[in-house]
């Protein structure tokens, strides 16, 4: 079943419940705090009191929102009496605490008593509400920002930016307060013997911190105060597990970062298409031992990786202080991109740098996909179009001559439907422009060796799907460009390249026989768009021991004129450490990268 994870710019939240149902970080803060979202069932109330100048005591419960409130007075009641008469322990005495059992409970709106005490809670819970505990007044707080997870990576090295892996509710994160730390043990001179104290020496603000040299052998810390809009909640701290390490030194992709000091002008995109290699094709026994086994396995693991990827992709610093920002692209296509990674990694990193994005993951079980990235300032997304192609070719008309050649073949149909390739189409208007519009594929097709006869039918489908969303964009009278990206798993002689670029694929095609349980007799394919590889053809994009290929393309239409191609790494780097990954290379895929021009955008 296809999943879409739509990012939400300006907040990455998932709400952590606990068994105890309390809401995380309000536990040292008096008052009510309600967690009420109109779509549950049940809502969440946390009281926090004090008892005769005492420490904070914390009741949780979590009722119904139509329950009455005078049972839920009740139920706040007896739960408040039973914590009061618990014995507590003194220096040299034990004494039980006599609670009065007719401890005074009521409820205000707006300094009026609630009398009916059959009103729903989901009413007399609200804003402008005060919960009075004999002569307490706690004033009543529905939804406020809160941080319920926050967690610094495993890995971290000096010159690699790194992110909180965070989770947080009713909260902007892009207006909340982010501090950075960093340990220090020094001696404290106010004792006789000599110890040391602990100090944290704060370093940076900001969503992201790149450590420095003289962050090597600390640890650091990171608090967080979240906010939406005037209100505030409760900071949030988190240390790291790790003390900070040395990184790989200078990578291959920091000489490319030359090429992209500056951004392009208004009519200017530049494209990054690139397999990041996901995490649950690298970090297993069999990638260890049989695809990777020249890759020290610290390497292959996603939290040393990511820190590349984010690097090479971003630039050393998301908070702009550096004059550049990585490959400073407008648009992004990246595949096998693993869900946990666009959610807590990905997305983060590109939002704090003024991005949007969207997660298209492949069909069946398996976790990972396509992501696209575009900047804000130049697009803005009108349709998602996205396509599981299996599904395409079984239900739509347009695809029904290759669901009907396919059907001769009863191996290759089963084959088909258990390939969860999909294509993630995105139509991108220009911020610019309102009347140009970018209709954007990223895609990643079926790798096996064996399969050119999959890989040629669904890129064929791919291509009715892309002609088909560009057709009703232009007859809604927008002008529409395209742009067509990902990891074909097909080289230049491939029969997926040659549809592409020439527009045809005939009966003769090897593709149709090169595997004898897929053959097909007969199949031709046409189709209308003029696609070109702004690229080039290379000596390869993915290098891996055995196999070095050109496997990923940008293909773009007329509308596009190629300024610059951002030269691919020497060769030198990418077999310095054998092939890739490696220590220094974060995927076995190398990015492509080119610089283009959008033609019809001042027409």
């Amino acid at each position: 079943m296809l999943l879409r994870k739509t990012c939400a710019i300006n907040i990455l939240s998932k709400f952590v419940r606990n068994k105890s149902i309390a809401l995380v970080g309000m536990s040292d803060m008096e008052g009510v705090f309600v967690r009420c979202v109109p779509e549950e069932e049940r809502m969440q109330i946390t009281v926090n009191y004090k008892h005769e100048g005492g420490p904070c005591k914390t009741v949780n419960l979590e009722r119904i929102q139509v329950e009455e409130v005078g049972k839920t007075i009740e139920r706040l009641k007896a739960s408040m009496l039973k914590k009061l008469s618990k014995k507590k322990k003194r220096k040299k005495q034990e004494s039980a605490e006599t609670i009065d059992p007719d401890l005074k409970i009521w409820l205000t709106v707006k300094e009026k008593l609630i009398e009916n005490e059959a009103t729903p809670i989901n009413q007399t819970f609200v804003e402008g509400a005060v919960l009075h505990i004999e002569d307490q007044l706690l004033p009543v707080e529905i939804n406020v920002p809160v941080i319920t997870a926050l967690v610094l990576p495993t890995n971290i090295m000096v010159g690699f930016p790194i992110y909180p892996k965070i989770h947080a509710e009713f909260c902007d994160l892009q207006k909340s307060t982010f501090t950075w730390y960093q340990y220090k043990s020094v001696e404290d001179e106010s004792q006789k013997k000599k110890k040391t104290k602990e100090v944290w020496d704060k370093v940076s603000e900001g969503f992201s911190y790149t450590p420095t040299i003289s962050d090597l052998g600390n640890k650091l810390k990171l608090t967080c105060l979240p906010k939406l809009g005037h209100r505030s909640g409760e900071e949030f701290t988190s240390l790291s597990k790790c003390d900070v390490e040395a990184g790989p030194g200078i990578c291959p992709f920091e000489n490319r970062h030359l090429y992209t000091q500056n951004t392009l002008e208004d009519d200017g995109i530049r494209v990054v298409s690139y397999n990041i290699l996901a995490d649950i094709y690298a970090d297993s026994d069999f990638s260890r031992n049989e695809l990777f086994p020249y890759c020290p396995p610290y390497a292959l693991a996603i939290d040393y990786r990511k820190q590349l990827f984010v690097k090479e992709i971003t630039g050393y610093n998301s908070d702009l202080i550096c004059s550049f920002i990585g490959y400073n692209s407008d648009l992004i296509c990246l595949q096998e991109v693993d869900r946990k990674v666009f959610i807590n990694d990905l997305l983060p990193a590109f939002e704090s740098l003024g991005y949007s994005g969207v997660l298209q993951e492949k069909g069946g079980t398996t976790p990972e996909g396509e992501a696209t990235f575009y900047r804000n300032s130049k697009f803005r997304q009108v349709l998602d179009c996205s396509k599981e192609i299996r599904k395409s070719v079984n239900e739509d008309d347009i695809q029904s001559d290759i669901k009907n050649i396919v059907s001769t073949n009863e191996t290759l149909k089963q084959e088909m439907d258990t390939r969860g390739s999909v294509v993630q189409v995105l139509v991108l208007e220009s911020v610019l422009n309102p009347g140009c519009r970018l209709c954007v594929a990223n895609t990643h097709l079926y790798f096996h060796p064996k399969a050119c006869c999959i890989r040629s039918l669904q890129t064929v489908a791919i291509i009715r799907h892309l002609q088909d969303v560009i057709q009703k964009q232009k007859a809604e009278g927008f002008k529409v460009s395209s742009i067509f990206c990902g990891d074909f798993n097909c080289t230049p002689k491939g029969g997926a390249y040659e549809f592409i670029t020439k527009k045809h694929l005939g009966p003769d095609n090897y593709s149709w026989s090169n595997n004898p349980n897929f053959a097909l007799e007969g199949a031709s394919f046409s189709h209308e768009l003029d696609l070109t590889n702004s690229c080039g053809i290379l000596d390869y994009t993915n290098y891996a021991r055995s196999f070095h290929e050109q496997l990923d393309y940008i293909f773009i239409d007329s509308t596009m004129d190629v300024l610059h191609v951002i030269p691919m790494p020497e060769h030198s780097e990418v077999e310095q450490h054998i092939a890739l990954p490696s220590v220094v290379f974060p995927s076995d895929h190398i990015a492509q990268i080119c610089d283009l021009k959008w033609k019809s955008l001042y027409e």
